[in-house]
Parts: C-alpha cells; structure tokens; sequence
C-alpha cells in the first residue's frame, strides 16, 4: 500500500478528523475533544490557504524563495500565506477572517508549545467559526466540497449544527456573503505560468511581465504543473 498526501488530501484529513471530533465525540474526554479539535482545524486551514497559494504558484510556500524545492528549508505559516494571498495573489478577506486566522494560529502555538487555558464556551466558539471558514474557503476557493455534508444521506451536517452553536451562526452567516465576489481572480501568465495576472491591468505580479488581451480571448487557469 501506498501512503500518500497532497496539500489538500492533507488538510482533508485534518479537517476530517476535527468535524468527527466535533460531531460525534460525545465519548471522549470533553477537554481533550475540543483541544483536538482546535489542533486539527488549525492544521487544515493552514493547509488549505498554503494549496491555494500553491495554485498561484509552488515556489511561494517557502519562506525564501529562492529554495524552493528543498524540503530542509522552512515554508511560510499560515500568516506567511494569508499575507502572499493577499499581496500576491489578489485575494481580499474581511477583516474577521484575518483576526480569526491570526488568532487561531496562536492558540494552536499555546496549545501545542506551552500551555493553554479556556472555558467550553470559548473552545467551541473557536472551533465552530474556525470550522465554517474552512468549508466556505474550500468551496469558493478551492473548488473542494469536504465530504458533501449538505448532500449525504448521514445526519453528520446537521449534527454539526446542533453540536455547535457558534458553528451554526457563522455557516449561515457565510452563506449570505459570497465570499467569491470579494476575491479578486487572478489568470495565468503566459511568460512564468503563474496564476498571478490581474484580469484588469494585464500585469503578472511574479514576474513582472504585462499580457495582452482582446476582449473576446479567453484565458485558461491550467498549470503545467
């Protein structure tokens, strides 16, 4: 058998794990079920901002460029990628968003490397709107629907629903802001086939080259790689 993660099998799996958890893990441990849960959330959405850039292109993961392939050099954090998103790629996310990101990222590190104090209510708060933007952001971004829980014959959407309230509030909010309208989409360049062209100005924000563009010409997204 061969065992094998891309970026977003990867954060699947995270994302898997933290929505069982949250779902149905009335048996375990109530404190260790929501510290896992905020682990793994954590995890997968950094996972998924670090795929969407990836789709901008590979060589931004690392923090220095310039090593890029090598996996002994370090890549950016979920910060590090929020910010290339945003400067680079074009995305624009409402200031929750960020605050949540940057704030879920401590909490993790706490968690994770030193030591880590909260109440329930805060806990599931936390995983709640973390888990909501990881399903809005996966669907609109990255064309990924975790698992088609709107659509399964199971109950685990609803019980979702009704585990977290704080889950429940956010996933509702979302649905009445299109997140992909707030986002500015970016094509491939022809010169360095990076997807970092503004559709506007026709100029590629890695390397600088300018495109062309008639206005009946259509541009495709596909990488050759």
């Amino acid at each position: 058998m061969n065992v094998e993660f891309n970026l977003l099998s990867n954060a699947a799996d995270s994302i898997e794990s933290a929505i069982e958890l949250i779902a149905w893990g009335n048996e375990k441990v109530e404190a260790s079920r929501l510290k896992q849960s905020i682990q793994s959330i954590a995890h997968g959405i950094e996972l998924l901002l670090k795929e969407r850039l990836r789709r901008v292109h590979p060589a931004l993961l690392w923090e220095n460029v310039d090593k890029y392939p090598s996996l002994n050099a370090r890549t950016v954090n979920s910060e590090g990628a929020l910010t290339r998103l945003i400067n680079i790629a074009g995305l624009s996310f409402p200031k929750e968003d960020i605050e949540l990101i940057r704030s879920l990222r401590a909490t993790r590190n706490a968690i994770e490397h030193y030591s880590w104090k909260t109440t329930k209510n805060e806990a599931d708060r936390i995983v709640g709107q973390a888990l909501a933007f990881a399903l809005d952001f996966s669907s609109k971004q990255l064309k990924h629907s975790f698992f088609g829980y709107h659509n399964r014959k199971d109950d685990t959407f609803d019980t979702l629903l009704s585990s977290n309230s704080a889950f429940a509030t956010a996933i509702r909010e979302r649905e009445k802001f299109n997140f992909s309208e707030h986002a500015q989409v970016a094509s491939a360049c022809s010169f360095c086939r990076s997807v970092a062209v503004d559709q506007k100005t026709g100029a590629c924000s890695i390397c600088g080259h300018w495109e062309y563009r008639s206005p009946i010409e259509e541009w495709s997204d596909d990488l050759p790689f």
